[in-house]
């Protein structure tokens, strides 16, 4: 399969905007900035920036978790979809813990009013308890959230994903919005053929980075093989 990528990397035009490392600035440049987002979730010590650069890319820096290694990567907006998968996460785990609490908590005021065990220490235990099943039914709202998870456009390889409402609704649809327009912009007088060949760069170059792993890559590369246009 690599010898094959190799011949039709060959006899392709290299005239079109490609994403090899070479045609991507050295330097930033922050005159070429865009509009910015930066979500961050204080819980998980997460924080993830998005920076529109050039008018046709996206620099991301993700820090997953607390002492998580930093991802610094880029992607052209000309090889992505402007239409994103969405997600709703919800983690059962923290609503059915705060249940179990509330359910102690009744348990002990029972106990206490029915005399089964002294009352003061039921109404500690209760308090106990009932806190807990508070601070767990917050934190179960707090990490439920709406993901949109960006993708190459033929090939589908997950990229990166912006997660709603984050740091505010309204901040993140004026960036959503942009950020759709932006990609459809830059696709806007592409052909298909080129653009088929400058995404199977781009997630070639991402799996070099370590940012894709090995079978995304190779998924989608399939998926662009197999594209009618592919070697038109």
């Amino acid at each position: 399969m690599e010898d094959k990528e190799e011949v039709i990397f060959a006899s392709a035009a290299f005239d079109v905007s490609s994403d090899n490392y070479e045609d991507f600035d050295h330097e930033i440049n922050p005159e070429k900035f865009g509009e910015q987002l930066v979500q961050t979730n204080t819980l998980k010590g997460s924080r993830r920036e998005f920076q529109l650069y050039a008018n046709d890319y996206l620099l991301l820096n993700f820090m997953e978790k607390k002492r998580a290694k930093v991802k610094k990567f880029h992607v052209n907006l000309s090889w992505l979809s402007s239409e994103p998968e969405h997600n709703k996460v919800i983690i059962w785990k923290w609503l059915y813990w705060a249940l179990a609490a509330g359910v102690l908590a009744g348990l002990s005021i029972y106990l206490g009013t029915s005399e089964t065990i002294n009352s003061v220490y039921s109404m500690v235990a209760g308090s106990i308890t009932v806190t807990a099943a508070l601070i767990l039914s917050l934190i179960f709202v707090y990490l439920m959230r709406d993901e949109y998870i960006f993708t190459s456009h033929y090939g589908g390889a997950r990229l990166f994903l912006i997660e709603n409402k984050k740091p505010s609704q309204q901040a993140f649809d004026r960036y959503f919005i942009t950020l759709q327009q932006s990609i459809d912009k830059t696709q806007a007088n592409i052909p298909v053929s080129d653009r088929l060949l400058g995404e199977l760069k781009m997630c070639r170059r991402l799996r070099d980075e370590n940012i894709i792993s090995d079978e995304t890559y190779t998924i989608a590369r399939t998926a662009i093989f197999k594209h009618e246009q592919y070697k038109s």
